[in-house]
């Protein structure tokens, strides 16, 4: 008996110490309960003896921390359940401290700034809500973060109309490419000239827009807006009118002047009076034989004789036809004359820019062509 009982002793010994449970990792439900089993078992044998010589006996048997046995044990006792443990974060999101009150406060500080017209950028959002003392103290980070739990989106503003491709568009885009073709097969040198302005109010490309308005209407009924308005074209701005082919832009051929009406179409401020003067400068510094593409603006194509029009007074039209040569019935109602109109009227058309070319090229004329593909802003064609 003894002898067996020394060897039990001595493989007793030989086993290697406990395990203990790594720090920091969660100990599972089932090693909760085991640490309660082995709590009951203590207490019915010896129920005399401390809850910290418990706690200790526990903790070394176990390989957990004393801490955790404590703490397991004390929800026993007030739960009479073992509770399994949280495996999600204890530390908490700083934009999980808005709630939906404040969520609604920094989204009104956004859309405040689109109603003064400026561009919402990170930093003035960061700005205005720090300032703002009813909202909890964010960094810079998480107010990008919160932007876009909010369902704001960074994206690139759009400015640049789409063009409907109609059928005529279709006709004249064709015409011009199979003319441009022709001419640059005879060697003729092509001019492009066109006008543009420079607004004072210019802003970035990319904004944060707020995907959650979808309408005017549902901003008008939310009481916010629809994100930044383009600039309208109102203020001090710059007119600039260049030439340019192949081999760069004209020699001393700029147009540049203030904007002085207060005007949203910077058409208004060019006329036909204005572009024939820069046309009559620059027209010396180009090569002979040459051809100018431009759009179809109003002072681009100003008529020497212009035509008669349904507003025109009969006697006007009568008057028209016959300084044409043409034998007028003066009994003929108006839309009557007015399709003769129509019919000669391609044969007595000139415009003002090409008499300016032909009088400045007798020898070799500059071609002047129309840029049909292209209808202008001020939705002449």
């Amino acid at each position: 008996m003894d002898s067996s009982d020394d060897q039990g002793i001595e493989g007793v010994e030989a086993f290697s110490p406990v395990t203990k449970n790594k720090r920091g990792k969660i100990v599972c439900s089932r090693e909760r309960v085991r640490i309660v089993n082995m709590y009951k078992t203590i207490i019915k044998n010896n129920p005399n003896m401390s809850m910290r010589e418990m706690r200790a006996i526990i903790s070394k048997t176990m390989g957990v921390g004393e801490s955790t046995v404590h703490r397991t044990i004390i929800n026993y006792k007030e739960t009479k359940t073992v509770v399994s443990p949280k495996r999600t974060r204890v530390r908490k999101q700083i934009t999980e401290a808005f709630d939906d009150f404040d969520r609604n406060a920094v989204r009104r500080h956004v859309h405040s700034i689109w109603f003064r017209r400026e561009i919402p950028t990170v930093d003035k959002i960061h700005k205005a809500v720090s300032d703002d003392k009813d909202l909890p103290t964010v960094s810079r980070t998480s107010i990008f973060k919160l932007l876009k739990e909010l369902k704001f989106r960074y994206v690139k503003k759009g400015r640049n109309s789409a063009l409907t491709e109609k059928t005529e568009l279709i006709l004249w885009r064709r015409r011009y490419l199979r003319s441009i073709r022709n001419y640059r097969e005879e060697g003729r040198h092509v001019y492009y000239l066109d006008e543009t302005w420079v607004n004072a109010s210019d802003c970035p490309n990319y904004e944060w827009r707020d995907t959650t308005i979808t309408s005017h209407r549902d901003a008008f009924l939310k009481r916010m807006s629809t994100g930044s308005v383009n600039p309208s074209g109102k203020g001090k701005r710059l007119i600039v009118l260049h030439m340019e082919s192949e081999d760069g832009l004209v020699d001393n051929g700029l147009l540049c002047f203030e904007s002085k009406k207060n005007s949203r179409d910077y058409h208004d401020e060019m006329n036909g009076q204005t572009f024939c003067e820069w046309m009559e400068n620059i027209l010396p510094r180009l090569k002979d034989n040459c051809v100018i593409v431009m759009d179809n603006a109003s002072y681009h194509s100003v008529k020497l004789d212009k035509a008669p029009t349904a507003s025109t007074k009969k006697a006007d039209i009568i008057q028209w036809l016959e300084n044409k040569g043409e034998v007028v019935d003066r009994t003929m109602i108006i839309r009557e004359l007015l399709d003769i109109v129509k019919k000669i009227k391609p044969q007595h058309e000139k415009f003002v820019i090409d008499e300016i070319a032909n009088r400045r090229h007798r020898k070799s004329r500059c071609r002047y062509v129309e840029e049909l593909y292209k209808t202008h802003d001020n939705g002449r064609k």
